[in-house]
Order: C-alpha cells, then sequence, then structure tokens
C-alpha cells in the first residue's frame, strides 16, 4: 500500500487536465490516489482518455451510482466501482490531502 494517499472528488465534467496531471504525478511518486465522482463528474465514466487513468500504479476510481442513473449512464465501465456516498466518506477518510474539481 502506498505510503500516502491523494483523494480526488470530481463534481464537474471539466479540468480533466489537470485530474489526470496530478493523479500521474502522484501515481509516479508512489502515492496512491483516490478518486471518486458524483453529479456530472460521473460523465468522465465515458471518457476514453480518463479511463487509462485506471491503468496507472495506486490508483482507484469510484463513482456514485445514484448519480450516474440520474445522468442516464446505466451501463458500467469496467474497472471502476459503482458504488454510494459512503465511497466518499472513505476517500475523505483515508487520504492524506484532497482535491476537489
Amino acid at each position: 500500500m502506498a505510503e500516502k494517499m491523494l483523494g480526488i472528488m470530481i463534481t464537474k465534467y471539466e479540468n480533466f487536465e489537470h485530474i489526470a496531471g496530478v493523479t500521474r504525478a502522484a501515481s509516479r511518486a508512489g502515492h496512491g490516489v483516490t478518486i471518486f465522482m458524483t453529479d456530472e463528474g460521473v460523465r468522465f465514466t465515458r471518457d476514453p482518455g480518463f479511463l487509462e487513468l485506471l491503468k496507472l500504479d495506486g490508483v482507484e476510481i469510484s463513482v456514485c451510482e445514484y448519480s450516474c442513473e440520474c445522468a442516464g449512464l446505466h451501463d458500467k465501465a469496467e474497472g471502476i466501482i459503482y458504488g454510494s456516498q459512503n465511497n466518499n466518506a472513505g476517500m475523505l477518510h483515508d487520504s492524506d490531502r484532497v482535491l476537489v474539481f
């Protein structure tokens, strides 16, 4: 397990370059990254560039399944954990730092 954990909460479908850059830098530095998406941020579950982040060491991505249903995203993307705001609470608890986009 990584020594430090970075949490990234995504609520909007924007800023991909920043999210990807921070995620890649943290992974390269040996830190774990936990990403949680809710609200319109769940649209990243359909973004091929975003899904590439799943291939990085130490990166875990979860999403609010209810937000996906509200957005009309019923098909699940492979590698993403579909859960609830409980996943968000866990990310907040386990992270040393949290960024919100």
